[in-house]
């Protein structure tokens, strides 16, 4: 456990590294401004707007639903969060795109497919855990 621990740090480290370089080497000079006040924006916008509405969903939908379709219903809602954070670059980034290679397919359209992609994975891990419990139930 603790190899594994220090693995995955190992591997984070390694990637933050990776991206401050990059950052650093394709960032022009004069847009780190930009680039400081839009990270900074994305601390405030979790701050004043995810954090309250995560913490919102967890106290007022997951009681309301089933003990078994908590866990995926949690990832499926953690997945939509960074959906949506993503979306907002893809939306953003199509809109006044000069070169249509950047974003080749329909932006709305690909991120209704990766909703639909989150939704099937938390209904079928919602029944899956369901039949589980349920096997382990019946066997105990």
């Amino acid at each position: 456990m603790i190899a594994t621990r220090w693995a995955l740090w190992a591997a984070g480290a390694a990637m933050i590294a990776w991206g401050l370089w990059t950052a650093w080497v394709r960032v022009p000079p004069d847009q780190w401004v930009s680039v400081l006040l839009w990270l900074a924006g994305g601390i405030v916008v979790h701050d004043a707007v995810l954090a309250p509405v995560a913490i919102l969903l967890g106290l007022v939908v997951l009681p309301r639903v089933p003990e078994t379709w908590r866990p995926a219903l949690r990832g499926g809602l953690l997945a939509l969060g960074v959906l949506a954070l993503l979306g907002v670059g893809v939306f953003m980034g199509a809109e006044g795109r000069r070169n249509p290679s950047v974003v080749p397919q329909d932006p709305l359209a690909a991120v209704l497919v990766a909703l639909a992609v989150v939704v099937v994975g938390v209904v079928i891990g919602g029944l899956v855990t369901t039949r589980r419990r349920a096997r382990a139930v019946g066997a105990a």
